[in-house]
C-alpha cells in the first residue's frame, strides 16, 4: 500500500510540473517543451500499473496498451533535451526522426489489440487486473510480450549510455567554465542522469522479479521487489520534485552561458596613435568587455599600454571611468541581444552572465541607469 502511495505521489508530481512548464511559466522553450513530455509521458505509462493494479483499466478497456509504444519515446526524449541543454538548441535535427522508429515499430506489433473487439479487449483487460502477472504473459501484438519488455529496457539503457557520453565530453571540452549558472546547469543534467540511471536499475529488477516468478511460479525475495518499486516511486517523484524546488530551471531552462571570450585570448594589437577610437575598436572586434573578470590592469597586460594611459583616454571621452566605459559596452552587448529576441528563450540571469556580469543585480543597475527601464520592460516594449 505505501509503495502504491510513492508512486501516485510521484506520478501526481509529474503531471503537476509538467503542467506549470507548459501553462504556467512562461516563455516555454524547445528545452522546456521536451522536460515537460518527458515528465508528462514518463507520469502516463507509470501510471497504467495503478490503472491496472486497482482495476480501473476495466472502465477504459481501450486504454491498455495505449501506454506499451508510447514508452520508446521516453528515453530519446530525454537524451535529446540534455543535449538541447547543453548545445543550446532550439529545434529537432533531421535525424532525429531515426528516434521513432521503435515507437512506430510496435505500435504497429499492437494493431491487432487496439483493432479488437470491444467487447473481446474487456474480457482481455478483466484477467490481467485480476492476476497482474498476464501483462507478461498474454500476447497482445504480433510478438510476443518478453520481446517489448526486453526491447524497452534494451533501449533506455542504451539511450542512458549515450546521455552520460554527451554529458562527460561537453563538460570535459569546457572544463574551465566556472560561472554560478553554469555550474548550477551543470549540476541538474548531471542529478537528472544520476536520478534516471537509478529509476532504470530499479524498473529492470522489478521486470526480472516478475519475470523470476511467471517462468518459475517462485516470487522472488519480497525486500529486494519492494526496494525496487519504492526506488522507481522515489525517483519519479525527485526529478518532478527537484524541478518544483529549483523554479529557475523551470523558468526558462537558460543556456550554459559559455562566452565568445573564453574560447582564446586574443592576439596582442597595438595601434599606432592609441586613442579612444582605437580602444573602443579593439575591445568591440575581440569582445573583450564579456570577461566578467576584466579590469583595466588585466587590459593593460592584454594590449601592452599603461593602465594610467587607458585610464586617461577614456576620461577624454563622454564616460566617466573605465568601469563605467565598460558596463556601457556589456548593455549595448545586451541590448542586442534583448532586441534579437534573446530573453524570449532564456532567462535574465542567462543574459546577465553572457553579458560579463558577475550578478544579475549588478546587471539589473547598469541596464536602468543606461535605459531607465529593466531589461524585462525594454522587451515588451521594443
Amino acid at each position: 500500500m505505501l509503495l502504491d502511495i510513492l508512486i501516485f505521489t510521484g506520478i501526481l508530481f509529474s503531471f503537476l510540473t509538467a503542467f506549470l512548464i507548459w501553462f504556467r511559466f512562461t516563455p516555454t522553450t524547445f528545452n522546456t517543451h521536451l522536460i515537460a513530455s518527458y515528465l508528462f509521458l514518463n507520469a502516463l505509462c507509470t501510471s497504467f500499473y495503478l490503472l491496472i493494479v486497482y482495476g480501473i483499466i476495466n472502465y477504459f478497456p481501450f486504454l491498455y496498451k495505449i501506454p506499451a509504444p508510447i514508452s520508446f519515446l521516453i528515453p530519446p526524449i530525454s537524451y535529446i533535451y540534455v543535449r538541447a541543454v547543453l548545445y543550446n538548441q532550439h529545434r529537432f535535427k533531421k535525424v532525429d526522426f531515426v528516434h521513432l522508429i521503435p515507437f512506430m515499430f510496435f505500435t504497429i506489433n499492437y494493431l491487432p489489440f487496439y483493432m479488437m473487439d470491444m467487447a473481446e479487449k474487456s474480457r482481455l483487460v478483466l484477467k490481467v487486473t485480476q492476476d497482474f502477472e498476464l501483462t507478461y504473459i498474454i500476447q497482445n501484438g504480433l510478438l510476443p510480450e518478453w520481446v517489448n519488455i526486453v526491447a524497452r529496457s534494451s533501449l533506455a539503457f542504451l539511450y542512458i549510455g549515450l546521455q552520460w557520453k554527451l554529458i562527460y565530453s561537453f563538460f570535459k571540452k569546457h572544463r574551465k567554465a566556472n560561472s554560478k549558472q553554469f555550474n548550477a546547469v551543470k549540476k541538474w543534467v548531471y542529478d537528472l542522469s544520476i536520478m534516471q540511471t537509478l529509476y532504470l536499475f530499479a524498473l529492470l529488477v522489478v521486470y526480472m522479479a516478475n519475470a523470476f516468478l511467471v517462468v518459475y511460479s517462485t516470487p522472488i525475495d519480497d525486500f529486494i521487489r519492494i526496494s525496487a518499486g519504492f526506488l522507481v516511486g522515489a525517483t519519479l517523484l525527485c526529478i518532478s520534485g527537484y524541478l518544483l524546488w529549483n523554479p529557475k530551471l523551470l523558468m526558462g531552462m537558460p543556456n550554459l552561458a559559455i562566452r565568445d571570450n573564453e574560447v582564446s585570448k586574443p592576439p596582442r594589437e597595438i595601434p599606432s596613435g592609441f586613442d579612444f577610437e582605437a580602444l573602443h575598436q579593439y575591445l568591440e572586434e575581440h569582445h573583450l568587455f564579456l570577461n566578467a573578470d576584466l579590469k583595466i590592469h588585466l587590459l593593460s597586460e592584454t594590449v601592452g599600454i599603461s593602465a594610467r594611459k587607458i585610464s586617461y583616454v577614456i576620461g577624454e571621452s563622454e564616460y566617466n571611468n573605465f568601469n563605467d566605459y565598460i558596463n556601457h559596452l556589456r548593455i549595448d552587448y545586451a541590448t542586442s541581444r534583448i532586441q534579437n529576441d534573446y530573453l524570449t528563450h532564456y532567462s535574465v540571469e542567462a543574459l546577465s552572465e553572457v553579458s560579463g556580469f558577475n550578478s544579475k543585480n549588478a546587471f539589473y543597475r547598469a541596464f536602468k541607469k543606461v535605459h531607465g527601464l529593466t531589461p524585462g520592460q525594454y522587451q515588451s516594449k521594443k
